[in-house]
């Protein structure tokens, strides 16, 4: 018998464009439209004082080439930018979809680079620079063309052209099918109620505490942080580092460290386990995780943290959680410590980590942060309604 699932089907072309017509906002040169992500015009690539003053690390121009705005990697050679081209026409039959998956790969590096800032320009940053900042948020960051339309539109006035709408329809279609043949959920998944990760939810009344919805915590990561170094205590002989840091055996052991999670195990990873530390007084806890909205990371809350948890309980103690870049992996495994044996709500674990390194979980992570916040909360209300029950009956 066939398959009778529905496909999915987004929004008609025609309808996206009233959805950005109708969240119109005022556009300067240039507008954050997601951390340490900046859309602008040719204005603004142009002007290195205001590149210098915003920070950019990386540019992507989506209308290089030398009868557009013909820049390039010379142009920039005194601003140490990483620099990428696509010549793109802003014309319906333009096939933009190809160069999604590259541009999408560009921005991803340039936001987990140290300090890292990118701009994503063309000539005037509402169609062609607009379009590959949609498809980096659908393809990087789990947002359907909906919500990444939204989520630009509340900073930047944009209106790709009709061409590349269809384009990142068919992307979106694409990605929401990739998505509804992975396993990502836990087993008991189906059990509960689905919720809307975009609203706000008072599990506890009595406390009066939210939490926050999905684009509210991303807010959070907008304010600057610390200064990237390698690695970072984040909270009493709790650290978190990269890659360089978990391979630097000399400077493990001057540092003392006793614990190692590796948030990116594996050897297609940072593939080094028991064996490289064999030498050193390190125990070692590997999770092989993609830093991927879609990769199923709360299933290693509870065992990291517990990890976490029995190392700490010796005050002479040191943990490194890394990953590759220590922003995003690592960072999450983390917070989810900090909210289960810290008891803090998932805002007050952002603050505490950015009070003292720059990270940047991806969407799927902190929606699934998101999810443990929720159930924290739930267990904690249980448990006091318990406890308030005893003391009645005494």
């Amino acid at each position: 018998m066939a398959d009778v699932k529905s496909r999915y089907e987004p929004l008609p072309v025609h309808d996206l464009q009233r959805l950005l017509w109708s969240h119109r906002s005022s556009t300067g040169h240039v507008n954050q439209v997601w951390p340490k992500l900046y859309l602008g015009n040719a204005f603004t690539a142009r002007d290195k004082s205001v590149l210098r003053e915003l920070g950019i690390t990386h540019i992507l121009n989506a209308a290089s080439g030398k009868y557009r705005i013909n820049t390039g990697p010379e142009f920039y050679r005194d601003l140490n930018i990483d620099y990428l081209g696509v010549e793109a026409d802003d014309h319906p039959y333009f096939d933009l979809s190809a160069h999604f998956f590259p541009a999408s790969q560009f921005i991803r590096a340039g936001l987990q680079s140290p300090n890292g800032k990118v701009l994503v320009h063309c000539a005037m940053g509402i169609s062609r620079a607009a379009s590959l900042t949609l498809a980096f948020l659908m393809i990087s960051e789990g947002l359907s063309l909906v919500d990444a339309i939204r989520t630009v539109s509340e900073h930047r006035d944009i209106c790709p052209n009709p061409g590349f709408l269809e384009q990142l329809r068919q992307l979106d279609i694409t990605l929401e099918a990739k998505r509804r043949t992975q396993v990502t959920m836990p087993a008991n998944a189906n059990n509960q109620k689905k919720r809307n990760a975009y609203a706000a939810v008072a599990v506890d009344p009595e406390t009066g505490y939210c939490t926050p919805g999905a684009f509210e915590l991303e807010r959070l990561f907008w304010h600057g942080a610390a200064k990237f170094t390698h690695v970072n205590e984040v909270f009493t002989n709790l650290h978190i580092g990269d890659e360089k840091t978990a391979l630097d055996r000399y400077g493990l052991e001057k540092s003392g460290f006793t614990h190692i999670v590796n948030a990116a195990h594996g050897r297609w990873n940072v593939d080094t386990g028991v064996e490289y530390y064999s030498d050193m007084p390190i125990e070692y806890y590997g999770v092989e995780a993609d830093d991927l909205p879609s990769f199923n990371l709360s299933q290693f809350f509870y065992p990291a943290a517990e990890f976490i948890h029995k190392a700490l309980s010796n005050p002479n103690s040191k943990v490194l959680v890394h990953c590759a870049m220590g922003r995003s992996r690592s960072a999450s495994l983390v917070l989810a410590y900090l909210m289960i044996y810290e008891k803090m709500t998932i805002v007050d674990a952002i603050a505490q980590v950015l009070k003292h390194r720059c990270i940047l979980p991806n969407r799927g992570f902190l929606k699934q942060l998101r999810e443990l916040d929720i159930q924290l909360a739930l267990e904690r209300r249980a448990s006091r309604t318990t406890t308030n029950g005893t003391e009645k009956n005494q």
